[in-house]
């Protein structure tokens, strides 16, 4: 092992030490507000009041995607929605 790739590995070595956690924390906050925009969706297909409808009219192509996974990650094995058919 040459001296350049022990010193990649220490560098690398301390930066997770320094921000691993932080790291982890800003995941975790990303990962919340992706869920709450999802059920904010959700909540406006099955025709629920939403405050921020108007601006999420161009969206929809986008979350169609994303739908799968979110209501996966919720626990739904299926699509709850009987239009919506994604699985």
């Amino acid at each position: 092992m040459d001296w350049l790739q022990l010193r990649t590995n220490l560098a690398d070595f301390f930066h997770g030490m320094a921000y691993g956690g932080h790291e982890k924390h800003l995941r975790g906050q990303a990962a919340d507000l992706n869920d709450l925009f999802m059920l904010m969706a959700y909540m406006e297909m099955m025709g629920l009041p939403n405050p921020a409808a108007f601006y999420m009219l161009d969206l929809y192509p986008y979350l169609a995607e994303e739908f799968h996974l979110w209501h996966r990650r919720m626990g739904f094995d299926r699509s709850p929605l009987a239009t919506f058919s994604c699985c």
